[in-house]
């Protein structure tokens, strides 16, 4: 395993797993269970964190400043049910709900990271709770990151179209995202966004 710090964040990456995303790690949980909604949790008061380590580039003439986890998208098939449950367990109050003909979204702030609730249905279509069980605010998981980067333009221009689809406006003002295609191998679904 080894770990890299994103900003104030601890990347933690264990190579001997499947690939996904598999904890977060608090800092000043009020509760400790070891789960919420559903997700796995450990706590940072409870356990030592390691300490970051460098990682070699393999191509030096690039740096991608990456300066730090803007979000953390979960995926359930309640979203307000999660929310709450979220809300209810850790402390961190719902910030805002966007509700679309698309889905419904919401979103809590963990210190200086968003968890970003997202409606399965919008991701795994195939998904569909089924109609004779009804969803729970248990059943949310883990999906992917979004990464603050300097310059994504010049992130996206060295990644090339391949690897990354081109900066789009994101949902925030004056920001722009672009998503990593699957097809990178990451294991994780990642986008990058700007400051």
């Amino acid at each position: 395993m080894w770990t890299t710090s994103l900003g104030d964040v601890s990347l933690h990456i264990d190579e001997s797993l499947a690939p996904g995303l598999r904890r977060l790690s608090l800092a000043g949980c009020p509760n400790k269970a070891v789960s919420i909604a559903g997700l796995p949790v450990v706590h940072v008061d409870d356990v030592g964190a390691p300490s970051p380590r460098a990682v070699a580039r393999a191509d030096e003439s690039f740096v991608m400043n990456v300066v730090g986890v803007d979000h953390v998208v979960v995926l359930a098939d309640d979203v307000h049910a999660t929310c709450g449950e979220i809300a209810r367990v850790s402390g961190a109050e719902l910030k805002r709900v966007k509700e679309s003909e698309r889905g419904v979204q919401g979103f809590h702030r963990f210190g200086s990271v968003i968890i970003e609730v997202v409606e399965r249905r919008l991701v795994e279509p195939r998904s569909e709770p089924s109609v004779a069980t009804s969803p729970s605010p248990d059943d949310a998981t883990y999906w992917g990151l979004v990464l603050l980067v300097d310059d994504i333009e010049a992130a996206c221009a060295h990644l090339g179209p391949d690897v990354i689809g081109a900066p789009k406006p994101a949902v925030q003002p004056g920001r722009l995202i672009a998503t990593v295609r699957s097809g990178a191998g990451l294991g994780v679904p990642l986008a990058l966004m700007s400051r």
